[in-house]
C-alpha cells in the first residue's frame, strides 16, 4: 500500500527522471537539428536522415530512461499503459475529426472576411492521401514524440501541478523544443509566426492533457489526434506561407479558445476519477 511518505518519495524520483528526460531529448534533437545543414553539403541523404531522427528525441529518451531504470520488464510494463486501450470509441473519433473541424471553420471564415484559399493538396490524391496518415504518423511526430511528452513526461507533472497547469508547463517545453525548425527551410514552421505557434502549442496541449485523461491514460487517442492535426492540413492548406498567414492565425485563436474553455471548466473531480480508472 501507497503510503503518502512512499508517494513523495516516488514524485521526488520522478523530479529526477524528468530534468534527465528534457535534458536528453533536447541533446537529441537539437544537435540533429543544429547537424543537418552541417552535413547538407556532403550528403543530402544524411541531412534527410537527421531531419527525421531528430523527431524521435523525445520517445527515446523516455524508452532509455525506463529501460535503465526498470529494465526489459519495466520497458515492457509502461508500453502496455501507454498503449492500453478500453473500446472508448468516441475519444478516438474526437481526436481524429476535431482538426479538421478546427481547420474547416478557420478556412471558412478567411473566405467569409473576403480571403481566397488555395486548392486543396489532396485534390486527385486520394490515395496518397490515405497512404501519406501512415507516413505522418511513423515520422511527421506522433511516434517519435508522444511517448516521451504524454507517456513519461505528463503523468507526474501531473502528480506536481495538476493537470491545468501540467498541460501549460509541458506545451511551453514542448514549444521550446520546436525552435530550430524556424531556421530549417522547408519545415512547417519556417515561414510562420514564432510568437504565433509558441501560443498554439501551449493551447494544443491543453486539449492533449484533457484527451489522455479523459481516454484513462491511453496514448492512442493522442498519438491519433497528433497525426490527424498534421494529417488534415494536405485536405485544408492552412499552413503560414509568405503569401498568406490568417487562416492560420484564426487556427491559433480557435484552438486558444477551446483551451480557455477546457481550462475554466468545473469538472477536476470527474478528470480524476477518469485517469485513475
Amino acid at each position: 500500500m501507497n503510503t503518502p511518505a512512499t508517494r513523495r518519495n516516488d514524485v521526488r524520483r520522478s523530479s529526477k527522471q524528468l530534468m534527465i528526460f528534457f535534458v536528453m531529448t533536447f541533446a537529441w534533437s537539437w544537435t540533429c537539428w543544429l547537424l543537418t545543414p552541417v552535413v547538407q553539403a556532403d550528403s543530402s541523404f544524411a541531412a534527410s536522415a537527421l531531419f527525421f531522427l531528430e523527431v524521435f528525441g523525445p520517445s527515446l529518451a523516455a524508452a532509455c530512461l525506463v529501460c535503465m531504470t526498470s529494465g526489459r520488464a519495466g520497458l515492457r510494463t509502461w508500453l502496455a499503459r501507454c498503449l492500453k486501450w478500453r473500446g472508448r470509441w468516441a475519444w478516438m473519433t474526437l481526436a481524429f475529426l476535431s482538426p479538421l473541424a478546427v481547420l474547416t471553420l478557420a478556412a471558412a471564415v478567411h473566405l467569409l472576411l473576403g480571403g481566397v484559399m488555395p486548392p486543396s493538396p489532396a485534390a486527385g490524391h486520394v490515395g496518397l492521401l490515405i497512404a501519406n496518415f501512415g507516413l505522418v504518423f511513423l515520422v511527421g511526430g506522433p511516434l517519435g514524440e508522444e511517448f516521451g511528452w504524454r507517456g513519461f513526461a505528463l503523468p507526474s507533472l501531473i502528480d506536481y501541478f495538476g493537470w491545468r497547469t501540467a498541460s501549460v508547463v509541458l506545451g511551453g517545453i514542448w514549444g521550446v523544443w520546436h525552435l530550430p525548425l524556424f531556421f530549417v527551410a522547408g519545415s512547417a514552421q519556417n515561414q510562420g509566426s514564432i510568437a504565433a505557434f509558441f501560443v498554439l502549442i501551449v493551447a494544443t496541449s491543453v486539449f492533449y492533457t484533457w484527451l489522455y485523461i479523459r481516454s484513462a491514460g491511453s496514448l492512442l487517442p493522442v498519438l491519433v489526434l497528433h497525426t490527424a492535426s498534421n494529417w488534415w492540413t494536405n485536405v485544408v492548406p492552412i499552413l503560414p506561407s509568405d503569401v498568406e498567414q490568417h487562416p492560420y492565425l484564426f487556427v491559433v485563436a480557435l484552438v486558444v479558445a477551446a483551451a480557455i474553455w477546457l481550462l475554466l471548466r468545473r469538472d477536476t473531480q470527474v478528470l480524476k476519477n477518469e485517469l485513475a480508472s
